[in-house]
């Protein structure tokens, strides 16, 4: 009625990863999950943070913002700035390291590549999502100072680069 269009979300941070068949008559996308029709894959965000070149970081999030724009995605759940504080933990090839210099620099740049395509990127996991298991439950404890000297900063230069 307003002209606004759906939000089609895809969780890709290191490409596309839903296949988009169709929107229905609610403007609900129908797709199938973990099926990325013709998306290209990227190496592990922890790659990408070795090579601390933010231009190849804009360059990535382009690349992948293009290719989602093309299926009809406009926000792309992506900018991982979650640090990657344990090498246990099963999702740090969705981050870009441990140092928060570093990871908020790298997704800047990816953010802005991604915003380039006219893509939302919605940057993700807040603070302190440390393990898989039980994550809904488990307590992560740092006091207010380390917190905001590390994870909050990295997510604060992520946000603020222009």
């Amino acid at each position: 009625a307003y002209g606004i269009p759906a939000l089609q979300e895809n969780d890709a941070g290191i490409g596309v990863n839903n296949y988009l068949l169709r929107v229905d008559t609610q403007g609900w996308p129908v797709g199938v999950r973990g099926h990325a029709g013709n998306a290209t894959p990227l190496p592990s965000l922890l790659g990408l943070a070795a090579s601390w070149n933010p231009q190849l970081a804009y360059r990535a999030g382009a690349m992948i913002a293009g290719e989602a724009h093309a299926q009809g995605i406009n926000v792309l759940l992506a900018g991982g700035v979650n640090l990657a504080r344990d090498p246990r933990d099963g999702r740090d090839f969705e981050y870009l390291g441990e140092d928060p210099l570093l990871a908020g620099t790298m997704a800047g740049a990816e953010i802005r590549g991604i915003q380039s395509q006219h893509v939302i990127s919605t940057v993700k996991h807040f603070a302190l999502n440390d393990q898989e298991t039980n994550r809904l439950t488990v307590s992560s404890d740092l006091n207010e100072r380390a917190l905001r000297e590390s994870d909050l900063f990295a997510f604060e230069i992520a946000i603020e680069q222009r």
